[in-house]
């Protein structure tokens, strides 16, 4: 079945569109929420939140989350990769 679309490939059955998170400190450090806890004390703990910081991507049959790539600012760029209406 070919899922090209004039655009480009059609990837929705192959991924899905999520927010993108990052953990992000008073001072503007950030860092993944998918390793280690940014901070090691309680008392540091107050200084970081988690923030929505874009859209990216979740491939549907691993899990994986982010293709390599910055996260898209709005849900419609992400999803207009999604479907091939961009490369």
């Amino acid at each position: 079945m070919n899922t090209s679309t004039a655009q480009g490939q059609d990837r929705s059955k192959t991924f899905e569109v999520i927010e993108s998170k990052r953990w992000v400190s008073k001072d503007g450090r950030t860092a993944s929420i998918y390793g280690a806890l940014p901070y090691t004390s309680e008392a540091e703990s107050s200084q970081w939140e988690i923030r929505v910081v874009g859209f990216t991507v979740r491939n549907i049959n691993t899990g994986t989350v982010g293709i390599g790539r910055q996260p898209w600012e709005t849900y419609e760029q992400a999803d207009d990769w999604l479907n091939g209406r961009t490369a």
